[in-house]
């Protein structure tokens, strides 16, 4: 008998790549041991063309294999629950003791990327490719029994310089054993069997139906019969491509754009919020096994609400992740996230406008880094505005184009507070439309302050005297329409600083309509507590002071005797009745401050306040805006 130690290219750790936390999917060894049954078959069956090649004309040699009976690749699974032997058997290319030695003892060396591969010229890709798939059958297994026998045609395929033996072997592998061993062999046919005991964890897991859903899920379709077999019961997969089965294009609001070229076939698929429950699991295959699933992975465009599909790339170009759990974000990969929203944007050529309910909030990143796309969004993407005396919605483009060449400032104000100003201060209403151009309301505000990034010159936020009139405006210079992409990660959607110094804090409605306190990091206050921020007692005392300051925000009709605690309830779920700054109006009572100021006292003893670097920390009215202070008696 002869022994064989199992090793690993550039010193891979054993240990590590069989742990728990290398393949994700329990199911993974099924679609590793089937990828090297597959490629078997399909090496022979690309041998077998190539037959009589090396010494006869093409023509001559198509003629002899036109009289010589035709391969047909055969694949079967097998399992036994009684003795928790699952077999995997094909007819393929077969394996001699040399590849034992080569491909199978050693992780990490594959067949399909040697120099004795790439010396036969065939005409096929093989899935496999790093020599990882016998790895997964280690993982699951407590001993390995392979039989096989290398196929005669490879010893006529074309230019083939070390002539193999094709003398049968079988070899075997037990747990804990650094090395496999190997005798010569009885088996006629060619081919590869291999039998796996499984360890008990994974064998109480398989069943016929399981076993047949993992192949099915993992393979786009069957190229030729796969016979399953669990106990005295049979299967046979033969499926047809699943993929080109659109389930979705009857179903309002979804779109469903079918994408069909020489590289990638399938469907894309998009969804409105009122869809969401209807959202797919995205799965992405490569030359016809799963490569990718569960997750967009950053094929979904920066800018989409919800997307899913089902691609499948035919030929080799995505690199597989050594594990076979997704694909390496390397050029590739960037490409076909790059023709994904190619298609996305075709589709919507002819009415940018109807992309709009699918596009994302802007709160969060939405620019590209591809250019059509964002091209795209400055026509798709439209905001509500007051300009030149009336309410009117427009795309960004339009907006872009009307002022080109000028220099603008730019008021963001909610609706509501608009016409709240408008009503009760006439004459400075007057003066603020005198000074900004373009007044940009809530509708996909976050959006347009991040297409006009570009642009954008300073930006600031105006604290109005008069009651309720909080705002943040922006000065624009549309010198030239540019690109937006160089700018992807540089742009702000509010102000980054208040801008005044004495006001400790303000209030904003989020995106979703939720109050926002934003504490001011300028303010003497703020600086004071920046160094100590994170202690729990600080943390404490000023999550009460904030949620105190909101509660009054939103029920400015109850009298407030005191600073409350309110257990860490969260008032961010508080949505506002209407616009922030109005509510703010009168909001805190006059002696806001000095409850505040009592309560740290009662918080924070003199030794605390010691240790803190807090001493002389206190509120004054003055650190708040006038107007949310009741007017005296």
């Amino acid at each position: 008998m002869i022994r064989c130690e199992v090793g690993f290219e550039e010193q891979k750790l054993f240990s590590l790549l069989t742990g728990p936390g290398f393949y994700r999917d329990p199911d993974a060894y099924l679609k590793a041991l089937l990828k090297n049954a597959m490629d078997a078959c399909n090496t022979r069956k690309a041998l077998e063309w190539s037959f009589g090649t090396e010494f006869l004309e093409l023509e001559e040699a198509r003629a002899l294999n036109s009289m010589r009976e035709p391969y047909m690749p055969e694949i079967t699974i097998s399992y036994s629950s009684v003795s928790q032997r699952l077999t995997i058997e094909d007819n393929g290319i077969g394996m001699n003791a040399r590849d034992i030695e080569h491909y199978v003892a050693r992780i990490g060396c594959s067949y399909y990327t040697s120099e004795e591969f790439a010396q036969q010229q065939l005409d096929f890709e093989p899935v496999s490719q790093y020599g990882m798939g016998m790895l997964a059958a280690f993982v699951v297994s407590r001993a390995i029994l392979i039989e096989s026998k290398k196929d005669k045609s490879v010893n006529t395929a074309w230019n083939v310089m070390n002539r193999a033996s094709l003398e049968a072997v079988t070899a075997k592998w037990m747990e804990n054993s650094g090395s496999i061993e190997y005798i010569a062999s009885g088996k006629e046919d060619s081919g590869s069997k291999v039998t796996l005991v499984l360890k008990p964890k994974f064998a109480l897991k398989l069943t016929l139906q399981g076993i047949t859903r993992a192949l099915q899920h993992f393979m786009l379709y069957q190229p030729f019969p796969i016979t399953v077999e669990y106990d005295n019961r049979r299967t046979v997969l033969e499926g047809e491509n699943p993929i080109l089965d659109n389930p979705f294009a009857d179903v309002l609001g979804v779109v469903s754009i079918c994408v069909l070229d020489e590289l990638v076939e399938g469907f894309i698929w998009i969804y409105g919020d009122r869809q969401e429950g209807r959202i797919q699991e995205p799965l992405l295959y490569q030359q016809g096994f799963l490569v990718e699933e569960g997750t967009d992975g950053g094929l979904k465009p920066e800018w989409l609400r919800h997307m899913s599909y089902r691609l499948h790339v035919k030929k080799r170009f995505l690199t597989p992740a050594p594990s076979g759990d997704g694909v390496v974000r390397d050029e590739d990969y960037r490409s076909l996230r790059e023709m994904i929203g190619q298609r996305i944007v075709d589709y919507f050529e002819d009415n940018p406008l109807g992309a709009g309910p699918y596009f994302m909030e802007g709160s969060q990143p939405v620019i590209s880094e591809y250019d059509p796309e964002m091209q795209f969004l400055l026509k798709a993407v439209t905001v509500e505005v007051y300009l030149k005396g009336r309410q009117i919605e427009l795309p960004i483009m339009t907006i872009l184009r009307g002022f080109q060449g000028k220099a603008i400032r730019i008021a963001f104000m909610e609706k509501e507070l608009f016409e709240y100003y408008r009503r009760n201060y006439i004459m400075d209403f007057k003066r603020f439309l005198r000074e900004n151009k373009l007044v940009v309301f809530e509708k996909n505000r976050d959006i347009f302050c991040q297409l006009l990034a570009p642009y954008m010159r300073s930006r600031r936020y105006v604290i109005s005297e008069y009651p309720g009139i909080l705002y943040d405006d922006m000065v624009a210079d549309f010198g030239r329409l540019k690109s937006v992409v160089p700018y992807r990660n540089v742009y702000s959607l509010k102000p980054k600083r208040i801008g005044y110094d004495d006001i400790f804090c303000i209030a904003e409605r989020s995106t979703d309509g939720r109050l926002e306190l934003i504490v001011n990091e300028e303010h003497r206050l703020a600086k004071q507590l920046a160094p100590v921020g994170d202690d729990p007692r600080v943390r404490r005392m000023m999550a009460v002071i904030l949620e105190n300051i909101k509660q009054r925000i939103l029920n400015t009709k109850q009298n407030w005797s005191s600073i409350l605690d309110f257990g860490g309830l969260l008032i961010d779920e508080w949505k506002m009745n209407c616009s922030v700054n109005e509510q703010c109006v009168w909001c805190l009572e006059t002696d806001f401050v000095e409850n505040v100021n009592e309560y740290m006292e009662g918080f924070l003893s003199e030794k605390d306040r010691v240790e803190l670097g807090l001493v002389g920390f206190a509120f004054h009215r003055e650190d708040f805006i006038n107007w949310w202070f009741a007017p005296r008696e």
